[in-house]
């Protein structure tokens, strides 16, 4: 069965489909499924992204270090290509990945495009699921651009996050957002709501105040929708 929720991926899960970008019942053209074992969860990857970029955005914790792939010469996420057909930038094997390795059926998923539909098996770090907590809305203020400023204080609960990163904010009717966060105390964070439409971002513009209560959870290392290159 199709997933049509956004959450997070937690290694509880078995079986699961999920991309945090788009549903996979909504599959674009030219966009391969790949299923990341152990665990069988299932993302979409368009053929010019790699494969590693898409599975940090959706949350799913597998082993990285330069995870820009660029570089290729780490090999922190080596993994087991178990079927399907990968291809790497200019059409050669990166220096991380020997020819002995390359023949065992192992990839480079910080520079894997796919080429089909794939199922990998990737080394996962120590499951990270996200935290959540209730908060209240301490201010708004308008940026450039159209963006907001969001100010809140953790009420229940507890988010380790740091400036860079991102939470998912929830309101009352369970419309959610991933927002930027560009500063954090003891109990106070500052996020950022960009101008992108969304209907979160409507209802903090239009009708949220100082008072109402929030659910954020996180964190997460990327927006939703970023497709690293």
């Amino acid at each position: 069965m199709l997933a049509s929720r956004h959450s997070t991926w937690e290694g509880r899960e078995e079986n699961c489909q999920y991309n945090g970008r788009s549903h996979l019942s909504e599959k674009p053209p030219q966009a391969f499924r790949v299923r990341i074992e152990p665990g069988g969860v299932e993302i979409l990857v368009s053929p010019d992204e790699n494969v590693l970029a898409a599975a940090l955005a959706a949350g799913i914790p597998l082993a990285h270090s330069c995870r820009g792939g660029r570089c290729g010469r780490c090999a922190s996420c080596k993994s087991k290509l178990l079927s399907g057909s990968i291809e790497y930038p200019a059409g050669a094997p990166p220096p991380g990945i020997t020819p002995a390795e390359i023949a065992r059926g192992e990839v480079l998923l910080c520079q894997a495009r796919p080429r089909s539909d794939l199922r990998i098996e990737a080394w996962r770090l120590a499951v990270r699921t996200a935290a959540a907590a209730s908060c209240e809305i301490l201010a708004i203020d308008a940026l450039p651009l159209g963006a907001l400023r969001l100010r809140v204080r953790i009420l229940a609960g507890s988010v380790a996050v740091r400036p860079g990163q991102f939470v998912d904010v929830r309101n009352h009717a369970g419309d959610t957002e991933r927002l930027a966060v560009t500063a954090c105390g003891a109990e106070e964070l500052e996020l950022e709501a960009a101008d992108d439409g969304s209907v979160l971002r409507q209802w903090l513009g239009e009708h949220a105040v100082p008072g109402l209560s929030l659910r954020i959870a996180g964190p997460f290392d990327r927006p939703r929708g970023d497709q690293a290159s």
